[in-house]
């Protein structure tokens, strides 16, 4: 017995300071689709702006053509192409300076026009199938975290940030997809914590479509859904700890001054 103990003591004095010695970072997950991807153009970013690179951000082979990707980077723009950025860069600036103290990393994918009811699917429910993007979101994560991990870091995920919704409200989704966004985005959300295992992660979404067009037949669907799925809505779907955005004000992508300097420089 008494060698049992002092073996015990003796473990619990290696274990303990390897655990001391372990640095916390928070980790915010980005993912969705175009408007999460990013479409504003860097050259458009304000010289008073400056990008916190005390923050560290590690993005999927599928954003920026892959160069710099599935490793972590100070904070960079992580779109679709080099010359467009998205939430990243203000993201995790403004959150260093909110928590001066902590260390922060943003973990990143997303594909333009992806949608949820397939390729974001979970595949919890009977007879789906684990769609394409998901997968992909979850390899990204599990790895940047290994990374973190394997670097000393004690990883906290603290918060997903989400945009996404368009191509479920299209024409050629079908009305059906836009019934049922509200009860895919619930699963979903639900899903993505017990991946890993953030029972009342914060999840933070912007509403979509601010303008009304003939291809998104089911937008008013997808904006209800949206909000029946707030942590505030009191509706079947809500979910605790889920915040919707309102985002209709932001910049639409044709009054983008790159878009308009295009256009003069070919009248």
């Amino acid at each position: 017995m008494k060698r049992l103990i002092s073996l015990f003591l003796l473990t619990l004095g290696i274990i303990l300071p390897i655990l001391a010695q372990q640095k916390e970072i928070d980790v915010y997950l980005v993912g969705g689709q175009s408007n999460a991807t990013g479409q504003a153009y860097v050259k458009n970013i304000p010289a008073s702006f400056k990008i916190d690179t005390r923050v560290r951000i590690y993005y999927s082979r599928f954003l920026n053509k892959g160069e710099g990707s599935e490793q972590w980077n100070p904070l960079c723009q992580a779109s679709e192409t080099k010359n467009k950025f998205g939430i990243e860069l203000s993201l995790g600036t403004k959150l260093q300076s909110l928590y001066p103290k902590r260390q922060i990393a943003l973990i990143k994918h997303a594909l333009s026009g992806s949608n949820l009811y397939q390729q974001w699917n979970p595949g919890n429910r009977q007879k789906n199938i684990r769609g394409e993007e998901y997968i992909n979101f979850i390899k990204t994560v599990k790895d940047a975290i290994i990374s973190l991990k394997q670097q000393g870091y004690r990883p906290i995920i603290k918060a997903m940030v989400w945009q996404q919704g368009e191509a479920d409200a299209r024409d050629i989704a079908g009305m059906e997809q836009s019934h049922q966004y509200s009860s895919n985005l619930k699963n979903f959300i639900e899903q993505i914590r017990k991946e890993f295992n953030s029972e009342n992660m914060l999840f933070v979404y912007g509403t979509v479509i601010p303008i009304a067009a003939s291809r998104f037949t089911g937008r008013e669907l997808v904006r209800k859904a949206q909000f029946a799925v707030s942590n505030n809505s009191n509706s079947e779907f809500s979910v605790n700890n889920a915040l919707l955005i309102p985002a209709d004000d932001l910049q639409m992508l044709y009054n983008d001054y790159q878009i308009q300097h295009l256009k003069m420089m070919y009248i």
